[in-house]
């Protein structure tokens, strides 16, 4: 942790929460809407925003809340079938400061993607666009 006192939030900083916030409502209203295929590319510049979003905080001195930004990236990793994506954020975020309780509920939630990728090993290939190495080329 920086021992340094955090730097204030940026203007660009505070317009990407913005619109990383939109983006995140809209998501979460069409999956709950049933829509979940429409929300797809939603989730995933969700996950982008609170991607650069961990890492700007993070320069700012602001390591606690760039992890919880960090594990918001990583349900959105999930919410799109990347478990892989997932657990390497969550791993991030458990690198960074964040409390006992929160550490617990992100080991959970790493231990279950891990889980999900043990079952499905060749699912964040698929997904990224690379062969399944047992498969044979046709």
């Amino acid at each position: 942790m920086s021992s340094a006192t955090p730097k204030p939030y940026t203007k660009g900083l505070r317009q990407l929460m913005a619109d990383k916030s939109h983006v995140l409502s809209k998501a979460q209203a069409l999956s709950d809407m049933g829509m979940s295929e429409t929300a797809e590319p939603l989730w995933a510049s969700a996950a982008e925003y609170e991607e650069r979003i961990g890492a700007l905080l993070d320069s700012l001195g602001h390591e606690l809340e760039a992890a919880v930004h960090r594990i918001s990236a990583a349900s959105c990793y999930e919410k799109l079938g990347d478990p892989s994506r997932a657990a390497n954020l969550y791993r991030a975020a458990l690198a960074g400061p964040i409390t006992d309780a929160t550490r617990r509920d992100v080991q959970r939630m790493l231990a279950d993607c891990l889980s999900q990728v043990a079952r499905t090993p060749s699912s964040s290939a698929r997904l990224h666009g690379a062969r399944d190495i047992a498969t044979p080329a046709s």
